[in-house]
């Protein structure tokens, strides 16, 4: 979650940017990638994000999912984890 704030920070503030940055074409189905986790959070892939508690946990549910084919953490992993930022 610390790297995705960081994006966000540093003007990756869409799931477009985030995942291009994150998952480069070179190695990936970046579009598909962004696709899926656009729709998992309900958003455009261009829609800048607000990221507050439900919406990074929401991403980075979604970007783990993606990652592992499962997301096998626990709702109170992903709250500890945001109040540690």
């Amino acid at each position: 979650m610390k790297l995705l704030t960081n994006y966000h920070k540093n003007g990756y503030q869409t799931v477009y940017r985030m995942i291009d940055r994150w998952a480069p074409n070179v190695e990936n189905n970046t579009s598909a990638y962004i696709n899926g986790v656009a729709k998992a959070l309900s958003v455009d892939p261009h829609q800048v994000l607000n990221i507050d508690k439900p919406t990074l946990i929401a991403l980075a549910k979604s970007i783990i999912r993606h990652e592992n084919g499962q997301q096998p953490y626990s709702d109170d992993i992903f709250t500890r984890a945001f109040e540690m930022l």
